[in-house]
């Protein structure tokens, strides 16, 4: 962790417009912050193909990129019955930009494994082991319940809604193939997230929208 900003935990809470670009006064905006998870220092939100997201992981400041995905309405099936309305979350690969902690068993390792957050884990009995078949529209995804998660703090996620997060691989199969809606980004230096926004702004068509972690407040 590093000493020059306070580390941020949790999920970025409300949503924000796509194609609005809030980083810096010569856009007449003003910056957006979030607590975000562990070594994160930007957000960026919008739709990004697997290019984009290459070129983005390319720039100078970046230290390390997550692609993510939320979906909503999700459907699950188990053993110990129906979920419904579930809201699907991207389990990122990269510890440090991770939006929650295994509270027991494991994190997945491939797209058939699952992790399943810890209140609904409780209220329908579902443990590590548990066959899960989740289904949106027409896609359907099998997997394994590899891991018990606490639960996201972001409240888009919904205050009732089952909360699961799968694999970039999976989570983009059950989208039909959608490019990701978020890049979550650690910055090899914190001073320079000004400089990596605005070089993602001229790299990125149209413009995405720009959250930093809130320990960049009266850096940016």
């Amino acid at each position: 962790m590093r000493g020059e900003r306070m580390i941020g935990a949790g999920f970025v809470v409300g949503a924000v417009a796509v194609g609005a670009f809030v980083v810096l006064d010569r856009y007449e905006g003003s910056a957006q912050f979030a607590d975000l998870p562990g070594d994160a220092d930007v957000r960026l939100v919008g739709r990004f193909t697997p290019r984009q997201v290459e070129r983005i992981a390319a720039l100078p400041q970046a230290a390390a990129v997550e692609c993510g995905t939320t979906l909503f309405g999700v459907t699950v099936v188990t053993s110990r019955g129906v979920l419904n309305g579930v809201t699907v979350l991207t389990a990122a690969s990269r510890p440090g930009l991770r939006w929650s902690d295994v509270r027991s068993g494991s994190y997945p390792g491939s797209d058939s494994q699952v992790l399943i957050d810890e209140r609904t884990a409780a209220a329908h009995d579902i443990r590590p082991g548990e066959r899960a078949t989740l289904s949106r529209g027409q896609t359907v995804v099998n997997a394994t319940v590899v891991g018990i998660a606490g639960r996201p703090a972001d409240t888009a996620v919904g205050a009732q809604a089952a909360v699961l997060m799968l694999p970039s691989g999976a989570v983009a199969a059950l989208d039909g193939g959608a490019s990701c809606d978020s890049v979550t980004v650690e910055l090899r230096r914190t001073r320079d997230a000004s400089a990596f926004s605005r070089e993602a702004h001229d790299l990125l068509s149209p413009p995405p929208a720009v959250i930093y972690d809130v320990s960049l407040r009266g850096h940016v």
